[in-house]
This record gives structure tokens, C-alpha cells and sequence, in this order.
């Protein structure tokens, strides 16, 4: 196909070229243009998330009273309370051992499963219950209910796997 008619068009970036239907556009020069990227300046960190890993090993929940770290807690509403052995009220509510502390209104972490490490723990190789007031002990209760936390690898970790209650 002859064409007798030449059209320059000039085109800035975001532009479009709008040609009748039965229009042919045949393109001889094609003009490139350098683009430079040069890296930009760090924006400010975002907050904190919780501790945790993925999938549902650790959730976070707000504290209903004052907690402690390495509290076994119950969960009732979104409030999370330290859950005893003797506790047959909400023994089922059993959530995780908490891996932070806060006072009432602040949230938690709460870990469910995975291994727990605290420098202050002295614990000999074996399992480890639910005590009372949401403490970890490896005396097996002897009323209430049993409830096995998970095991003891070294003297400074638990491996949580946390049971069902059994009532003693």
C-alpha cells in the first residue's frame, strides 16, 4: 500500500492517538528516551507486629487483668485470664502460654505451639503441666484437672503441645 500523506505526530508520555477505524499508521522512527531510577530514602519504620511465627502459633489477645509472661490463659470474649488447674469453669477455654505481659486492656502473645525459651526457667528433662493461677509445673496434679503444656527438651525450653483436660 502506497501512502501519498505523511503526519508527524508529537506525543507526550500518557497520551493517546485516537485514528478513524479504516486509519493505518505506519511507524518509521522510533525515538528512545533514557530513564534513570535512582534508589530513594528509607521511609520510617512501621510499628511492631507481634511476636510470632505464621499460621495460628501465636495470636495476640487484650490482657482482661494484669498478666505475667509464661502464664498458661483463657480466652472469654477476646479477654484473655490466667487459667488454673482447678478452674472447671473454663478449663475448655484453654488459648496458650502467654509470651508477654501487660496490664489490663493491653495485648498479649500468646503462643500455642512451637518451642518457648526463657533464661530463667531451670526445668528437668520431662513434661510439663498446667499449676495453679496459670503457672507451669512438672508435678503432675493430684485434684482438679490435668492438663499436659507440652515438654521440657532443656532446662530453658518447653515444647508446647498442649492437651485436652483430663479431670483428675
Amino acid at each position: 500500500m502506497n501512502c501519498d500523506t505523511s503526519v508527524i505526530v508529537d506525543m507526550q508520555p500518557g497520551e493517546i492517538l485516537v485514528m478513524p477505524e479504516d486509519s493505518q499508521v505506519i511507524v518509521t522512527e522510533i525515538e528512545l528516551t533514557e530513564v534513570l531510577i535512582a534508589p530513594g530514602e528509607q521511609g520510617p519504620p512501621g510499628p511492631p507486629g507481634p511476636a510470632g511465627g505464621g499460621g495460628d502459633e501465636y495470636v495476640t489477645r487484650t490482657a482482661g487483668e494484669t498478666i505475667s509472661a509464661n502464664r498458661v490463659l483463657y480466652d472469654r470474649a477476646g479477654l484473655v485470664y490466667p487459667l488454673g488447674q482447678a478452674d472447671a469453669e473454663n478449663i475448655y477455654a484453654i488459648l496458650g502460654l502467654s509470651v508477654s505481659a501487660g496490664q489490663v486492656g493491653a495485648q498479649i502473645s500468646v503462643q500455642r505451639s512451637g518451642t518457648v525459651t526463657d533464661s530463667g526457667w531451670s526445668w528437668a528433662y520431662g513434661r510439663v503441666y498446667l499449676g495453679a493461677n496459670g503457672q507451669l509445673t512438672q508435678t503432675p496434679p493430684s485434684s482438679g484437672f490435668s492438663v499436659l503444656i507440652g515438654f521440657a527438651a532443656t532446662a530453658t525450653s518447653i515444647n508446647l503441645s498442649i492437651n485436652d483436660p483430663i479431670e483428675v
